[in-house]
């Protein structure tokens, strides 16, 4: 029962990365961001809460789209000239190995813990102490951070790293349409009274 039970900790895990290829299975969800140039392709397992999510973004402002990548590989080559888009790619990347190794290692290890550990009994040199409450107490504390790691690491996999995409593809977006140039202005703005006449002047400074 107890190994029943820590395994299928990791097939809920697969279940995350990997797509059900049964017919009738899954339900498909479409969903476009227009502003981004990015398109979403939600796969739910029926009757499940776990899901899979397929990405792709474009180079050219909708003209052809390519899949980001589990870890945004694909987009890398467009946005590693900007240190701002590489910046968010780089967070991009972290957080969702950051949510797989809380939903694949971390959490069965916890669930592991909990049901690998034994009730005993423990000796104070006269009298015998059954701890078998010490332990189930030990043993449920365990199981309760498992669940509440593999949730928490669905939430960073799936939300959480999300945002960073979304700031990755906006850089990219915003130096494609050549804004960036707009960036290095500057307005400074002056107003004194000159010396001499007693006249006030006011200067408008702009620096490209």
């Amino acid at each position: 029962m107890k190994k029943i039970i820590f395994i299928s900790f990791f097939f809920l895990f697969i279940a995350q990365v990997v797509y059900s290829q049964i017919p009738g299975l899954t339900v498909t969800k479409m969903k476009e961001h227009n502003d981004l140039y990015l398109k979403t392709k939600t796969v739910w397992i029926t009757l499940t809460p776990f899901f899979v999510v397929d990405r792709k973004f474009s180079p050219n402002q909708g003209s052809t789209y390519i899949k980001v990548g589990m870890f945004g590989s694909n987009l890398k080559p467009y946005v590693q000239k900007d240190s701002i888009a590489y910046h968010y790619l780089k967070n991009y990347k972290l957080t969702k190995i950051f949510g797989i190794a809380q939903m694949g290692v971390i959490a069965p290890l916890l669930a592991y813990k909990h049901f690998s550990t034994e009730p005993g009994v423990v000796s104070t040199g006269n009298d015998a102490i059954d701890d078998s409450d010490v332990v189930l107490e030990e043993e449920t504390g365990y199981l309760t951070a498992a669940i509440i790691v593999f949730f928490t690491g669905t939430l960073t996999y799936h939300v959480f790293s999300k945002s960073f995409l979304f700031k990755t593809l906006q850089r990219y977006n915003f130096m494609l349409e050549d804004n960036s140039r707009f960036e290095d202005v500057s307005f400074n703005m002056n107003f004194k009274i000159e010396p001499q006449t007693q006249t006030p002047q006011l200067s408008l400074i702009f620096t490209f």
